[in-house]
């Protein structure tokens, strides 16, 4: 099995059913309806449903406020510190895999920023392949600073127990631990003095959302009436794809009238969504039931959907709603050729916040260790033309991630995607000032940490 590697260039620049869906969300998943067999026994509607809408993921776990006191001066740190840190992600996806390039992408612009040697080592969707390249990194004898790991398929949790006797550090993201597994771990700086931090996008909030908007669009079209619908998840087992489908339930339960009439394992990708989707519609068809909704837990499968609308002779956007989640380039397209009426995400960019994090763990005497749940936001028919063009061809290094560091007046992140689109839109305009025979180093001083607002 191979593995590949990348390395960022050095910076020159210094209801009861529905309670019972919710248990096999959350604790043993759903039954896997993947296979033709399957699908008309996996009856499950949101209807008269009673379900907490707390999301799954952890709360924003932030330091004591007197730690403020003791943070450096952020001026005189990135004059005088700033020594080279090095730090290795293991990728739990493959090289290729839309998701998984825009998480690395992000990651190594932001380390270019502030002066860290990434290596990006791929675990190839293989859970063992990623705790072995993990105890690799940390056995090293050139052992970075920093490890950056995922609970894929909550496969890390027991490397903190290893890394605790090495000098690395780790930081987990998009994936945190399970409730279960936190019972033995705990938090960040608890129980592992080698764990010092996680960043979490907020899955649950996003998940919700997007039924939400689903059901709101719907209405505008039939104001009454039961609507039914489809639900694609990717999977039952990792941390975040519990929590954006526990928010899509609460999101569903929300509307009485709303009837999803399947919740489908899709895997993450098209040729499955598709295939699972053609399924559901023939079933549909021969129930004589409508088809008005499609929730999908990401783009690619999002599109799977779509394909398998249009090989029915539907219309995706006039005669059956599709929303996704990745803010992915084909997922941007299909928002504005309204084929899909959104993609939710920016949660791609825990990679960079990972970075960040790693930079003021090195630099902040007393850094405390902390867990920061970050927002996601929807790329909409209304935004679309503002942020599309960024997203279907981004040039991330435009954007400046050393400014989302802890600053002197506060220690608590912000970390923001939609801000990262606005200093990438800022800088666009700046360089657009710039004369077009100006030198390519002057347009890139044009990014700057004065893009970003002042703390508040």
């Amino acid at each position: 099995m191979s593995v590949s590697t990348v390395r960022a260039r050095q910076p020159q620049y210094g209801t009861q059913r529905l309670f019972a869906l919710c248990c096999c969300l959350a604790i043993s998943g759903l039954t896997n309806a993947s296979s033709t067999s399957a699908l008309p026994a996996l009856n499950l509607s949101i209807v008269n449903v009673a379900t907490t809408d707390a999301p799954l993921t952890p709360l924003d776990i932030q330091p004591s406020a007197d730690t403020a006191g003791r943070l450096m001066n952020r001026g005189t740190q990135a004059a005088v510190s700033r020594q080279t840190l090095t730090a290795t992600f293991v990728n739990p996806g493959l090289r290729g895999e839309r998701f998984w390039d825009m998480v690395t992408d992000t990651m190594q612009a932001a380390a270019l920023d502030l002066n860290i040697t990434l290596e990006v080592v791929y675990a190839e969707r293989n859970p063992y392949l990623l705790k072995k390249l993990a105890i690799q990194a940390l056995e090293s004898p050139a052992s970075p600073d920093y490890l950056v790991l995922v609970n894929e398929e909550q496969a890390a949790s027991e490397l903190l127990t290893i890394a605790d006797n090495h000098d690395t550090h780790v930081v987990m993201l998009l994936n945190g631990l399970t409730r279960e597994q936190a019972l033995t771990h705990g938090s960040p700086g608890t129980i592992h003095p080698s764990w010092i931090g996680s960043v979490i996008p907020d899955n649950h909030t996003a998940g919700k959302r997007m039924a939400t908007q689903l059901i709101k669009v719907a209405r505008e079209g039939s104001p009454t009436g039961q609507l039914h619908g489809l639900a694609l998840i990717g999977d039952t087992r990792t941390p975040a794809s519990i929590a954006r489908n526990a928010g899509m339930v609460a999101g569903f339960a929300q509307d009485k009238a709303v009837q999803i009439d399947r919740i489908l394992e899709a895997r993450w990708n098209t040729r499955d969504a598709k295939r699972l989707t053609g399924q559901y519609l023939k079933w549909a068809s021969r129930s004589s039931l409508g088809n008005d909704l499609v929730w999908a837990a990401n783009d690619a499968m999002a599109e799977g959907a779509i394909l398998a609308l249009e090989s029915a002779g539907l219309t995706p956007g006039v005669d059956v709603l599709v929303a996704g989640l990745n803010w992915s380039p084909e997922g941007i397209s299909m928002v504005s050729n309204r084929r899909m009426l959104l993609t939710d995400g920016g949660h791609f960019m825990a990679g960079a916040w990972a970075m960040v994090m790693a930079r003021d763990h090195a630099d902040i005497e007393e850094w405390a260790p902390r867990s920061v749940n970050f927002p996601m936001s929807a790329i909409t028919h209304d935004n679309v033309e503002l942020y599309g063009p960024l997203l279907a061809n981004p040039d991330w290094q435009t954007a400046d991630f050393a400014a989302f560091g802890l600053q002197d007046s506060r220690d608590v992140y912000v970390f923001d995607p939609i801000t990262v689109l606005t200093q990438m839109i800022t800088h666009q305009d700046q360089a657009s000032r710039l004369s077009p025979h100006a030198p390519s180093a002057l347009k890139k001083i044009a990014r700057s940490s004065e893009l970003m607002p002042p703390p508040q």
